[in-house]
């Protein structure tokens, strides 16, 4: 018996996103892609956040980076073109650990973006 949280899998959006966050070249990112077809969310951050953490199991390879924020950062507009937000995907031990969407503002979101409201830069 193992102890791992209970999980679900990626909804659509949610791999769309993580997608397209790994989508630029740094060093890492194709073994953190390789780990999306596996990957699980195993919670939320609140009740109404669209961040999750994630979990890959044992199995899959980890990736060659170190833990932390990947360098790759989503900037995210709203429907009209206005910074609304940054989206961050964090890992541990090699493997996608969290998505984060940090937003500037008073009004925090209660969903992700779709990926076309989403450049993404590495640093």
């Amino acid at each position: 018996m193992t102890d791992r949280p209970a999980t679900r899998p990626l909804s659509p959006l949610e791999q769309r996103v993580l997608v397209k966050l790994l989508s630029v070249e740094f060093p890492g990112a194709q073994g953190l892609r390789n780990q999306l077809a596996q990957t699980r969310v195993t919670r939320t951050w609140g009740s109404d956040s669209p961040s999750i953490d994630l979990d890959v199991p044992p199995g899959v390879p980890a990736a060659a980076i170190e833990d932390g924020v990947i360098p790759a950062t989503g900037t995210v507009t709203d429907d009209s073109g206005e910074l609304f937000g940054e989206l961050l995907v964090w890992v541990s031990d090699g493997r996608l650990s969290a998505l984060e969407f940090s937003w500037y503002g008073d009004t925090a979101p209660t969903k992700l973006p779709g990926p076309g409201l989403v450049t993404v830069t590495v640093r």
